[in-house]
C-alpha cells in the first residue's frame, strides 16, 4: 500500500506533465521530487494526513499544473527542447509559498528550489 505522500505527489507530478507540453527530464524532475518528498511526508504520512489531502489536495494539484506550466514557458523563453533543473526550480520558485497549504503551523518550511539546486550542483 502506498502512503498518502506517495499518492499525493503521484497526483502532482501528473499534473505537472498534463501542463507541461514540453518532455520533462527525468533526472530533474526526481531532484525536485526529492527536495519536495520530506515536506509532503511530514504533512501527509501522519494520522490526520489523509484529512490533510482531502481538504488541500486539489489546491496541490493545482499547484502542480502551475508549475507544469510555469515551467514550460521557461523553456520556452530560453528555447529548450527539453525542461531541466532550471526550468523546474525558476517555476517552483514563483508557486513555492502556496506549496504549504495543510503543514502544520508548526513545522519549518523547506526550501525546496534551494535544496534541489543544491543536489543539482552536487550531481
Amino acid at each position: 500500500m502506498s502512503s498518502m505522500s506517495d499518492v499525493a505527489l503521484n497526483e502532482c507530478v501528473a499534473e505537472i506533465r498534463a501542463a507541461c507540453r514540453r518532455p520533462i527530464d527525468e533526472s530533474a524532475l526526481q531532484r525536485l521530487l526529492d527536495a519536495l518528498r520530506p515536506n509532503f511526508r511530514q504533512i501527509l504520512d501522519r494520522p490526520e494526513g489523509k484529512a490533510h489531502w482531502t481538504d488541500h489536495g486539489r489546491h496541490m494539484r493545482d499547484n502542480g499544473r502551475h508549475l507544469g506550466a510555469l515551467a514550460d514557458f521557461f523553456s520556452y523563453q530560453t528555447d529548450v527542447d527539453v525542461v531541466g533543473d532550471t526550468q523546474l526550480i525558476q517555476a517552483f520558485a514563483m508557486v513555492e509559498s502556496a506549496c504549504r497549504v495543510g503543514a502544520p503551523a508548526s513545522s519549518e518550511p523547506q526550501d525546496a528550489a534551494a535544496a534541489a539546486a543544491a543536489q543539482r550542483r552536487s550531481t
